[in-house]
């Protein structure tokens, strides 16, 4: 070889390089969508399955010599003889059949007043919280309401009532409390009405939540009273056994509102 040769340098063996497969994104969209569908499929079954009402709720959703009960996009109570100018519209707990009131509400239209059990969505209240505007509008011969809600239902109507506070002359809230603090420095008639034995909700949680109430806040404590004993439909998972009977949670409860109602008529 040459001195001016150019001598060339051993190159090292190198092995063919592995190409990455190539990503259809037909199949990823494809995957995604199946996917995302499935999840979508499961909570539409989920929330169209809701609890109660029991067997024993049933009759009170007929009309009797003392109530009239209408069933269209609403359940309505309506006294047979009743002159009170306050009505009251009430929400559902979440995932809860709008039924498992009736004997609650049944029993509060025996005391005269009108009143309403508004179904919701998929049986979510944050999906119709302007349901009550149904009532209202239905029912001008009733020129004010109360709003009432238990659990998801009771905050829905705290928003109800925050957007639309020109009928709504009070709210009750059934094992429930303010979304936020939109209610502190408000000078509406508030009642909570809560079980001692709620497993949902749990005292040391309410010491928590106490400070959205306004002062003026009315409290009552149901003792022995639990989470689903605010409706008939039976046991709910994570809620602690009631001490006391259903039949006996619902006449407290029914008390409660008969006072309150009472209240608000008097004050307008």
């Amino acid at each position: 070889m040459e001195e001016n040769d150019p001598i060339s340098p051993i190159q090292p063996s190198l092995g063919k390089k592995k190409r990455k497969p190539r990503v259809n994104p037909v199949q990823v969209f494809l995957a995604y969508t199946v996917g995302l569908l499935m999840v979508l499929a499961g909570v539409y079954m989920f929330t169209l399955s809701p609890v109660g009402p029991l067997p024993a709720a049933l009759p009170y959703l007929q009309s009797d010599d003392q109530v009239q009960v209408t069933s269209g996009r609403y359940l309505f109570f309506q006294p047979m003889h009743s002159t009170a100018k306050t009505g009251l519209i009430f929400y559902p707990g979440g995932r809860v059949d709008y039924r498992s009131y009736a004997p609650m509400v049944h029993q509060l239209a025996e005391k005269g007043w009108s009143a309403a059990i508004v179904p919701m969505p998929l049986n979510l209240a944050v999906l119709g919280s302007d349901r009550a505007d149904w009532v209202i509008n239905d029912h001008p011969e009733i020129p004010q309401w109360v709003i009432a809600g238990h659990s998801l239902g009771g905050s829905m109507a705290a928003g109800y009532l925050v957007k639309n506070p020109t009928h709504i002359r009070g709210i009750a809230f059934l094992a429930a409390y303010p979304g936020g603090n939109e209610l502190v420095n408000s000078t509406i008639p508030v009642l909570s009405i809560f079980g001692s034995e709620d497993g949902l909700i749990t005292s040391d949680e309410w010491e928590t939540r106490k400070p959205r109430f306004p002062a003026t806040t009315q409290w009552l404590r149901i003792d022995g009273g639990n989470h689903a004993g605010f409706g008939w439909y039976g046991e709910q998972e994570g809620d602690r056994p009631a001490q006391i009977s259903l039949e006996d949670q619902t006449a407290q409860i029914v008390q409660g509102l008969d006072r309150f109602l009472t209240i608000v008529e008097n004050k307008n």
